[in-house]
């Protein structure tokens, strides 16, 4: 009773302490509450050895609930929200596998699917919420209202993420920040895009066209993600992987059975040439280099995927990059079908604001130098750094954009000799050509590999129960042999 009496003391004593100072506390409540664990243990007091984690997250919630700076969050407050997004985590994970690890397979599936749809609804929702702030923005300037005043009417009434964001935005607006700076204060979860071409058109006076060019953009995502797909991109993935688990089951209880039955019919091993190919693959993936196996499943469970879940979730950063955003951003540049894609995507984003500042007056090394704000593909934005730095050391541009591998059109557009005085017609021209290029590259690439992938899943999985059932088959055609009339 006094280590239980002790904890609730410290429990209280560290929610005060949480509150006052926050990071003393987040620092120091571990070792407390380690220390409590041992001395409960030592006394053999299960009820205190469960209680007395109870400082820890006392703590963590009382660290979350204090006030925290204008600019930006504290690093306690966001140390104690991700030690709790983890334990929240790790806790439904333990509930699932609890719950439905009697199950088996069909067990396992379902805390799949469970945890992917939380994840999907994640996207999603935040997707919805970006669209609204974009559109409730956009919907205020063509009206020609007081931008504070319309944020603050569209967010009256309503408690949600879509309500808190567009306060944040207005408290930032009304203090007299532009409304790039306000966006990134009072909605830090803003598409890095849609923040990045604000700030670019703010400076050229440009904001109606940017954020009618977002809508634009997110509503096409939109329609996107509610078309029909016929096949669900993870079904690959959850296909391979129960075929993998089926046969691992297989292979090692079921076909060594049918191998000893057929060598005491025949004297010999008469195993068929598919089902002794497949016992090969299965003997290398998980005897000879089982290690191997485990460390890539290892690898893509505690770090791929949570680190490509982290950067789905996280905007990114067009001025200031993150290094998974680099690393990301040279793999898909240097790949030979995903750089077509990302450049012709970078290309209609580079392409409309050039057009955009070189409407509004500014020289070209300006307008090179706001591109450069976008968020595009890093590989691609060093080349447009090449050709600006050749432009203002006096070269000709059009030169400088075909030096540097920007591409012939756009070289052509500069190109004074044969379209003297047609540069923003061109650039208008070669914005809806990239733009229908992209998508129709996408379409295309959807139509000719899910055909394959299709095509590649039946010959694999006809190819193991072919290999499964010939064995069988053996049997009854020897036993069929030995048969007296």
């Amino acid at each position: 009773m006094l280590i239980i009496a002790s904890t609730l003391l410290a429990t209280v004593g560290y929610i005060i302490v949480g509150l006052k100072r926050p990071g003393i506390a987040l620092v120091t409540a571990p070792f407390v509450a380690g220390a409590l664990v041992v001395m409960a243990a030592a006394e053999e007091d299960v009820v205190a050895v469960s209680v007395a984690p109870l400082v820890f997250a006392a703590t963590l919630i009382a660290v979350l609930l204090t006030k925290r700076e204008p600019d930006a969050e504290q690093w306690p407050q966001a140390c104690a929200k991700w030690i709790l997004i983890l334990l929240t985590c790790l806790l439904a994970l333990v509930t699932m596998v609890v719950v439905f690890g009697p199950l088996g397979m069909i067990g396992f599936f379902f805390v799949i699917l469970f945890f992917g749809s939380i994840i999907a609804y994640g996207l999603t929702s935040r997707h919805a919420t970006a669209a609204h702030v974009i559109s409730t923005i956009g919907s205020s300037m063509r009206q020609n209202l007081p931008l504070p005043m319309a944020l603050e009417s569209a967010a009256s009434g309503i408690s949600n993420g879509r309500s808190r964001a567009l306060r944040g935005i207005k408290k930032w607006l009304v203090q007299g920040y532009s409304l790039s700076e306000s966006v990134k204060r009072g909605y830090p979860k803003c598409p890095g895009y849609a923040l990045a071409m604000i700030a670019a058109t703010e400076r050229i006076d440009q904001l109606p066209y940017a954020i009618k060019a977002i809508e634009d953009d997110m509503m096409a995502k939109a329609d996107e993600r509610q078309r029909i797909r016929p096949v669900h991109p993870l079904y690959p993935v959850i296909l391979m992987t129960f075929t993998f688990l089926m046969l691992l089951g297989v292979m090692t209880f079921i076909i060594p059975q049918f191998k000893t039955v057929l060598e005491e019919m025949t004297g010999g091993d008469t195993l068929p040439a598919a089902t002794r190919s497949l016992l090969a693959v299965m003997e290398f993936a998980v005897h000879d280099y089982a290690w191997l196996v485990w460390l890539i499943l290892a690898l893509l469970v505690l770090m791929i995927i949570p680190a490509s879940i982290y950067v789905r979730f996280r905007p990114r950063r067009p001025e200031k990059p993150f290094l998974i955003s680099r690393i990301g951003d040279s793999i898909k540049w240097h790949l030979p079908i995903l750089h077509r894609f990302e450049k012709d995507y970078s290309m209609v984003q580079v392409v409309e604001l050039l057009r955009l500042s070189l409407k509004a007056g500014c020289p070209i090394n300006e307008a090179i130098r706001n591109a450069l704000g976008l968020d595009v593909n890093n590989c691609f934005k060093k080349r447009m750094r090449r050709w600006l730095e050749h432009v203002e050391r006096g070269d000709n541009v059009s030169s400088a954009a075909r030096q540097n591998r920007l591409g012939s059109p756009l070289a052509w557009a500069f190109d004074e000799k044969v379209n003297q005085g047609n540069t923003l017609s061109i650039l208008e021209t070669l914005e809806s050509f990239y733009r229908s290029n992209y998508a129709y590259c996408v379409n295309l690439a959807r139509f000719i590999l899910w055909p394959c992938v299709t095509l590649v899943m039946g010959a694999i999985v006809g190819f193991v129960v072919l290999a499964i059932f010939l064995p069988g088959i053996s049997i009854i055609t020897q036993l069929t042999g030995q048969v007296n009339p």
